[in-house]
């Protein structure tokens, strides 16, 4: 049985600001009726975030533990940095972190997080650098007849503890532990989901990290260190540029160390050609190991690269935003 979904808020601080998950259950159908939650914030503030939801039950059942997921960047730390409780008629508590080596009820042998991702992915965000985050109520509930059980989750967060500027889309489930996600015989689940605008975090010193809008170019992992390997990507399809139309691109590169130097590679070689993969696709990339690509010693160690993409002739750049601006990109590992 479906479930209507309502949305309400005022225009800048209220819901559809961000993805909603409502998973609705055939036998106990949770619903997210709707999130409060601010547009922006400053990094390393801490947002408040409230979750209504319903669950319409059919019957007699449980006791059952309600289940939260909260779709998050891994930067923030959201495992350290938020605390949630319940509340409602039925009484109050707290929601703890699922352990990850407890198993999802019909998640496959998964835990709840690696459920949640598999069932989910990461909602309309372009970066896989998110996590999703699994909460469980400390105390169980059972249902009888026809009832509604009503309540609130209510999130304290402190964002940005990567210090990134960020623009997302974060994402909310509940389920609980006598269903999981369950699906009916066609296999299809019974979820509603609605994308909205992003959530956007200033104040930080770190990079722009947008999960939100496609990318003239970008590099994977997202965060890494000079001595992984990284694969930089330039999307032709993204928005025209003056490399439009283009057979061959090269990467045109500039190291910043930890003691001061620089380091630039900027030559139209085999070494910094970006090779169209696959042909025709627009899509250009080239997988390299930063230390050995700039020459730099065991006792140096890349901070921070800024980077074009150039033409075969070294006549014609492409930079930020389709700008004369270099694209960073930060080394780091969190």
């Amino acid at each position: 049985m479906r479930i209507p979904l309502h949305i309400k808020g005022e225009k800048l601080w209220k819901v559809c600001a961000f993805i909603i998950l409502a998973i609705i259950l055939a036998c106990c159908g949770e619903e997210i009726a709707s999130v409060d939650q601010p547009s922006t914030a400053k990094v390393g503030s801490t947002v408040p975030i409230t979750v209504n939801i319903n669950i319409p039950t059919q019957g007699d059942g449980g006791p059952d533990y309600l289940i939260f997921g909260f779709l998050v960047p891994k930067g923030w730390q959201t495992s350290k940095n938020a605390t949630i409780t319940y509340s409602g008629p039925r009484g109050s508590g707290n929601m703890t972190l699922i352990p990850t080596t407890t198993l999802a009820k019909n998640g496959g042998g998964l835990n709840w997080p690696d459920y949640m991702k598999k069932t989910f992915g990461i909602g309309a965000n372009l970066i896989d650098d998110m996590e999703w985050v699994a909460y469980q109520s400390d105390k169980s509930f059972t249902h009888g007849g026809n009832e509604t059980i009503t309540g609130k989750l209510n999130i304290q967060i402190k964002v940005g503890a990567d210090n990134n500027n960020t623009l997302v889309k974060l994402g909310y489930c509940i389920s609980d532990t006598g269903n999981g996600f369950t699906s009916n015989e066609f296999g299809t689940y019974y979820s509603v989901k609605l994308m909205t605008d992003c959530f956007e975090l200033t104040g930080g010193t770190g990079d722009m990290v947008d999960f939100c809008n496609p990318q003239l170019t970008t590099v994977n992992p997202p965060k890494s260190l000079d001595n992984d390997f990284v694969t930089l990507t330039f999307d032709g399809t993204v928005a025209a540029t003056q490399l439009s139309g283009a057979q061959n691109v090269y990467l045109c590169a500039t190291a910043y160390t930890n003691d001061g130097k620089t380091v630039t590679v900027c030559e139209q070689t085999d070494k910094t050609r970006m090779v169209q993969l696959p042909a025709g696709s627009k899509k250009y990339q080239i997988t390299f190991w930063p230390k050995s690509f700039f020459g730099v010693t065991d006792a140096q160690t890349i901070v921070k690269m800024e980077y074009f993409i150039n033409s075969a002739d070294g006549a014609t750049k492409v930079g930020y935003g389709n700008t004369s601006s270099p694209f960073v990109y930060t080394f780091k590992c969190t």
